[in-house]
């Protein structure tokens, strides 16, 4: 997730999606896995034949993660923001390393909640193909994130739709399941008047732990 996306109309969906699913199982906490990677606000404005930069105030004005809560107030809702960067730095070996240790203090901070909790994983884009990314999330991080979940917690996930795939769907509706084990039920979300290249993927951890082999 980076600011730059936050407000959006994906986000409408996102959050209404969230919302329903905290009335819908009585849950008052959410915790974001926002997978953060900071933007640069260099922009400038055209004024004539001169150019002035956009005042990064304003940028930040509309496009700040941390002002979800104001839905928070809103609706009484405790929504906190797993806010680290997402991006490798040099005091790891390896890419796999940071996001291994990245998806570490997740489960940790999962583990902190004793009431029910909707944790939302927020990849840019969704699951990890072949070649991924900072904007992905992989299978074995989302059975990572399912493990450090209890009976009662619900996990969420966004996935955006694939250029070229017109199917997007179904295929990554599938490569989700095969991530949590065949059999395991997986409800989606979606609201084409908003957006049609969003979908959400909902399991119950509870039907995690009677169908999937923890392996």
């Amino acid at each position: 997730m980076r600011d730059w996306w936050y407000g959006d109309k994906r986000d409408v969906v996102k959050w209404g999606a969230v919302l329903v699913l905290a009335r819908k199982w009585s849950i008052r906490a959410v915790l974001q896995v926002a997978l953060y990677r900071p933007v640069s606000y260099n922009y400038q404005l055209s004024i004539g034949e001169t150019t002035e930069p956009l005042p990064v105030e304003v940028a930040r004005h509309f496009r700040d993660i941390d002002d979800i809560q104001r839905l928070a107030e809103a609706t009484n809702l405790k929504i906190d923001i797993h806010k680290d960067t997402f991006q490798w730095s040099r005091e790891f070996r390896t890419r796999e390393d940071f996001r291994a240790d990245y998806f570490d203090k997740v489960t940790t901070k999962i583990q902190q909640y004793r009431d029910p909790v909707i944790v939302f994983l927020d990849p840019d884009t969704g699951i990890a193909p072949v070649n991924y990314g900072y904007e992905h999330v992989t299978h074995q991080e989302i059975r990572k994130t399912l493990r450090a979940m209890k009976t009662g917690d619900v996990l969420l996930s966004y996935q955006h739709a694939r250029l070229g795939d017109g199917d997007w769907i179904n295929s990554t509706r599938e490569e989700f399941c095969e991530a949590i084990g065949t059999g395991v039920p997986v409800d989606t979300i979606t609201c084409n008047q908003i957006a049609n290249d969003v979908m959400l993927l909902v399991v119950e951890r509870s039907k995690w732990i009677e169908l999937a082999i923890d392996t």
